[in-house]
């Protein structure tokens, strides 16, 4: 009897019954990669009685477009995984996007898209969205088209123009920008579209032209 059940648990680990079966839900983004987080997973599979399900978490959550994955146990060998995608709300640079929860990512592939500019280490990228999320509330129905934060803050317009934030009191100087702006820009078709605002004097600003 000892015999019948050794030979028996041998046999179930020599085949391929009891193998790790992964299915998976997502959007075509996700999707489009399930071969390269399989692969990726791979490892962790090894030991086919005890999968760890954090760690697959972990590594599926690595890839760039994946935000979340949710990994459910169906049977102690047979896993779920439903794979939740970045969405873009800004332009990281040339080569990448920061989403709506202002998380900075960069696949291997990009995707055509009209958002915003946003130029910003990415340390700084939490603050930064929440930043310019407000900074789009304060000059609304004006959009920003790009957004860079280096030694000074800059907001570059849809229609060109140039804002000069520096780095402090930016909430107040912006709300300064655009009760002048709505005055200028009636006399000017020229500040509508190469008008630069240094916001940073105390009182007042500095009105230039880009070229």
């Amino acid at each position: 009897m000892i015999i019948s059940l050794a030979g028996l648990i041998y046999i179930a680990d020599r085949s391929d019954i009891f193998d790790p079966s992964i299915s998976w839900e997502g959007d075509e983004k996700t999707l489009g990669n399930i071969k390269h987080y399989e692969n990726s997973i791979k490892h962790l599979l090894g030991n086919k009685y005890l999968i760890e399900l954090s760690e697959l978490k972990e590594k599926i959550e690595s890839h760039p477009w994946v935000a979340k994955a949710n990994i459910k146990r169906l049977f102690w060998n047979k896993i779920h995984i439903k794979l939740e995608a970045h969405d873009i709300a800004l332009r990281w640079g040339d080569d990448g996007y920061i989403s709506s929860n202002g998380i900075p990512f960069k696949p291997s592939e990009l995707v055509d898209s009209d958002k915003p500019i946003a130029i910003v280490p990415e340390s700084q990228a939490k603050t930064f969205f929440e930043d310019y999320k407000d900074f789009q509330l304060i000059i609304n129905p004006l959009n920003i088209s790009r957004f860079e934060r280096n030694h000074i803050d800059k907001i570059w317009l849809d229609d060109g123009v140039q804002i000069i934030l520096g780095n402090q009191i930016q909430h107040e100087r912006l709300k300064r920008f655009v009760v002048v702006y709505e005055k200028l820009k009636k006399t000017s078709t020229k500040i509508k579209s190469k008008g630069i605002f240094d916001m940073r004097y105390p009182k007042g600003f500095a009105l230039s032209y880009s070229p």
